[in-house]
């Protein structure tokens, strides 16, 4: 009893901290200028070949080659940090709305959300410090996965995974599942605000899901062939899948997308629902 007394008012003190609220604030304004760049890097790529790779670290290290642009990213790295101790806040004191098995899946949620932020935050660092020296193509990371033993179910594991997450988070934004993020302006059927951040929400959640969809296909593919060279960003992917000019038609169109998704992160931050901060 006393421990989840405990919790509860953990949480209560989590969903009150002006600090947790602007740094999670800080960190989805960072999430969505990574999207916005790998938006634009990846319609660079089909108007101008060989301008970069539409990857997270693709795009992260086209800001490693200045200075401002480093200290960006340090900046980002930073964001992308409080991003994860929100997380783990939420995995550990959070949900308390939910019961059982929810609860559980909600939490680990909340953990495996932290981790691509701190890979975020980790990567980002890396690159500021290094100048972007080092960037690594998703199709040696997947080569170097194969070679381990089991390393072939592994990487058609993660796709698997990848794919489903994909389905899911298209059907969340269509569902728009996001909206209990928001703050009662941007929630209100009476405000003008409400109908952009919906749209923006339901076709970033569908670009967001699609490419994800792609890539976890594309693992599946690469471990079934054996051929990590299959694997890739979300340019290769949807060339090799779709070819030729529809090719080009769909990295336009997903670019887009992951551009409204990176506006409507923005739009989340200014608009943040507190209350949704551990539930």
């Amino acid at each position: 009893m006393g421990t989840s007394t405990t919790s509860h008012r953990a949480e209560h003190s989590a969903r009150r901290s002006d600090t947790l609220a602007w740094a999670v604030r800080g960190g989805l304004v960072g999430y969505g200028l990574l999207h916005l760049l790998v938006a634009c890097i990846a319609a660079r790529l089909v108007l101008t070949p060989a301008t970069g790779s539409a990857t997270g670290r693709g795009a992260l290290a086209q800001l490693a080659d200045g200075g401002p642009g480093r200290l960006l990213l340090l900046v980002m790295a930073v964001g992308f940090a409080a991003l994860v101790i929100w997380q783990l806040i939420a995995a550990a004191v959070g949900y308390h709305r939910d019961t059982g098995a929810r609860r559980v899946l909600q939490r680990l949620a909340a953990v495996c959300r932290g981790s691509v932020w701190a890979y975020l935050a980790l990567t980002t660092a890396d690159l500021a410090r290094s100048g972007g020296s080092r960037e690594s193509s998703p199709a040696a990371t997947t080569a170097t996965v194969m070679s381990w033993p089991a390393g072939v179910w592994l990487v058609a594991l993660v796709g698997v995974v990848v794919t489903v997450v994909g389905i899911g988070l298209a059907v969340f934004g269509w569902r728009l599942g996001f909206l209990p993020q928001l703050d009662r302006r941007a929630r209100s059927r009476d405000g003008r605000r409400r109908v952009p951040i919906v749209v923006l929400g339901r076709v970033g959640y569908a670009a967001k899901g699609t490419a994800l969809v792609v890539i976890g296909v594309l693992l599946v593919w690469a471990a079934w062939g054996h051929d990590p060279a299959r694997s890739g960003g979300l340019d290769r992917s949807l060339y090799e899948l779709v070819g030729g000019g529809l090719g080009e038609a769909a990295v336009i169109v997903v670019a887009v997308g992951l551009g409204c998704f990176g506006l409507f992160l923005v739009a989340r931050a200014w608009h943040l629902n507190r209350d949704s901060l551990t539930s």
